[in-house]
């Protein structure tokens, strides 16, 4: 597993990647645009030829986006569905001109209607986008905490999305440890049979690994982030996540509440001694 963090983009887009420089990251997760508004600035030219340039030595393959928090593809209500498809389209496209192959986006949620409904929402508007604009960004769906009625909570989601779209070849996988965990998944105390299944369902469509602790215990279905080795999950199953030869190629990116003044240079580093 290539290891790194989610790095802030303030003072442009390419600072993100000095950034994951300076705490060695091998992996790199950015938002391509402000992630809590719906409308932001075009993205500049020359700070995405920056960004290109810096991408060519740290390489566009270890690289991935995260959408926009407000986007939701399975919304009941027009309003909010339309806002979503237009503001999921523009930050494929950024991802597009930026050269970066993996777009992490959070499934949606079906307040106001079903389950079955909001899947099948989901599967059409990435239907819809890519048969629109033809990315050749892949779209990761991000496994969840299982709070109030979003989806992705279960694997089952995420086989429903991918086999529902005409585009499922478009449509991959972003696991996330604090989520699986508080979702109901004993991803701490039966690895093996978790990631067995895991594996099994979608193999290779696995791109993007999120490795934060859980605050809050095995099936809270609360969405609490915490340090590596200090939450409900523990040291141990990080140790077996980065030594796994199945996520070798993955993205092991940390979204841990790390503090504004501190890097993710000290919980890189842990990660990585973790490697036998």
């Amino acid at each position: 597993m290539r290891v790194g963090a989610h790095q802030s983009i303030s003072g442009g887009i390419y600072k993100s990647i000095e950034r994951a420089l300076h705490d060695e990251c091998e992996a790199l997760q950015v938002f391509v645009r402000n992630a809590s508004r719906w409308e932001s600035k075009p993205l500049c030219e020359k700070e995405a030829e920056k960004f290109r340039e810096k991408a060519e030595v740290f390489g566009f393959s270890n690289i991935c986006a995260h959408a926009s928090y407000l986007i939701n593809l399975a919304a009941s209500g027009e309003e909010v569905y339309l806002k979503s498809l237009k503001a999921c389209a523009d930050e494929l496209s950024r991802c597009e001109t930026l050269g970066i192959p993996y777009y992490v986006i959070h499934p949606g949620s079906f307040t106001g209607s079903t389950l079955e409904e909001g899947i099948g929402r989901i599967a059409a508007s990435l239907d819809m986008i890519y048969e629109k604009h033809g990315f050749s960004v892949m779209t990761l769906l991000e496994t969840t905490a299982g709070q109030g009625s979003s989806i992705g909570c279960a694997f089952e989601h995420m086989e429903g999305i991918i086999n529902l779209a005409s585009c499922g070849e478009k449509i991959g996988l972003c696991l996330d440890s604090c989520h699986m965990f508080s979702a109901g998944y004993d991803i701490a105390g039966d690895y093996d049979s978790v990631f067995g299944s895991l594996f099994e369902k979608f193999g290779d469509k696995i791109k993007v690994f999120h490795l934060n602790d859980a605050k809050k215990p095995l099936g809270s279905r609360v969405d609490r982030h915490a340090m590596i080795g200090s939450g409900e999950i523990g040291e141990e199953f990080f140790r077996k996540a980065v030594n796994d030869r199945r996520l070798r190629d993955a993205l092991g990116i940390l979204e841990t509440p790390v503090g504004k003044a501190d890097t993710y240079a000290g919980e890189v580093s842990l990660l990585k001694s973790f490697r036998t």
